[in-house]
């Protein structure tokens, strides 16, 4: 979530507002070579030492679990970062980062949240990311082979373009690894609102649906193949509550409960249980707008991960707005790859 920007997750009677609003003023430029840096100098320093401070203030220091003390370990295989506008949760990213710091991958899959695309479940982007630090390649090798397997996957790429969820993760990967050569795979993932939909119609999971499966085993396959070091990052928040999201409530009122069901979710992702993590979601009808649960959920399942740990939790309690968004970070030492 940036400020002054609604960042929850996009429903049905939303859609199409939502994107004729982009659609228009970005599809001219959707096949540029470079994506440009769009949130810098605004959510985070355009200059490139004052950037590098800004990262390295949060990250490079030991961290501490949360709830136990405990320290972060490093060797982090997957993690979950939030893409909460730095100018009010930058803390919450550093155990991620900081978890990550010794990885040798050759390829970050990252999976994030999609604000403003529709259509399509999942939507890559063969655009190179500029970042202040330098440009981040997007792994096109791995990319058209995704989609020999998937000749359908959508190649409209806009809803990239004025998308953050994405970039504030790349702005850490280019700072932490821009020394060394590595690619990234970037795929936004829209609405889980159809597949919510069909859980309260018939207990139907993400796992069933056909279109999540191929996707899943495609790129499983393809990252398999290509015999290249993998990590997963996954860019998404937790609940968005008040008055900015159409919540007939104040936040503040909400704020102790939204922190009890989050510790549900968050005991489900820690140990991969998307069944509990989705059903919990689905059983309200998504109520508190976890704006997470595309991509989370797509990793946890996509990358089998295993020895999950919960490093970070905030919330932003906006109170002009009567609003409050919740996030979170959490990494993972084991997975299928």
């Amino acid at each position: 979530m940036i400020l002054l920007v609604q960042a929850a997750p996009i429903k049905a009677p939303q859609i199409f507002s939502t994107f004729s609003r982009h659609y228009f003023m970005l599809i001219h430029d959707s096949f540029a070579t470079v994506r440009p840096a769009r949130f810098a100098g605004s959510c985070y320093p355009a200059n490139e030492q004052k950037l590098s401070d800004l990262l390295d203030s949060v990250v490079v220091l030991p961290h501490h679990l949360t709830l136990s003390g405990e320290s972060v370990r490093k060797s982090a295989q997957a993690i979950i970062a939030p893409h909460i506008d730095f100018r009010v949760g930058l803390s919450a990213y550093g155990p991620a980062y900081y978890a990550l710091l010794d990885s040798d991958a050759d390829v970050f899959v990252v999976l994030a949240t999609s604000h403003y695309g529709w259509g399509s479940l999942f939507i890559p982007t063969f655009q190179h990311f500029a970042t202040p630090h330098g440009v981040v390649k997007t792994d096109h090798e791995l990319l058209q082979k995704l989609y020999e397997k998937l000749p359908h996957l959508t190649r409209d790429d806009s809803a990239h373009h004025e998308e953050h969820s994405i970039e504030f993760e790349v702005v850490f990967l280019q700072r932490f690894f821009g020394s060394r050569d590595f690619s990234i795979l970037p795929i936004l993932i829209t609405s889980f609102y159809p597949l919510i939909q069909s859980y309260k119609n018939g207990m139907i999971l993400p796992t069933a649906n056909a279109d999540f499966i191929r996707f899943c085993e495609a790129l499983r396959e393809t990252l398999a193949a290509s015999g290249k070091k993998v990590a997963f990052v996954a860019s998404g928040d937790m609940a968005h509550i008040g008055r900015k999201f159409d919540d007939p409530y104040d936040a503040a009122t909400m704020l102790k409960t939204v922190e009890e069901e989050d510790k549900h979710l968050l005991h489900a992702m820690e140990t991969s249980n998307t069944s509990e993590y989705f059903q919990r979601i689905a059983a309200v009808g998504d109520a508190y707008k976890i704006c997470g649960l595309p991509p989370v959920y797509t990793t946890l399942e996509l990358a089998g991960c295993s020895d999950g740990s919960s490093l970070a939790y905030e919330q932003w309690h906006e109170r002009s707005t009567r609003s409050a968004v919740t996030y979170s970070s959490l990494a993972y030492y084991g997975m299928m790859f």
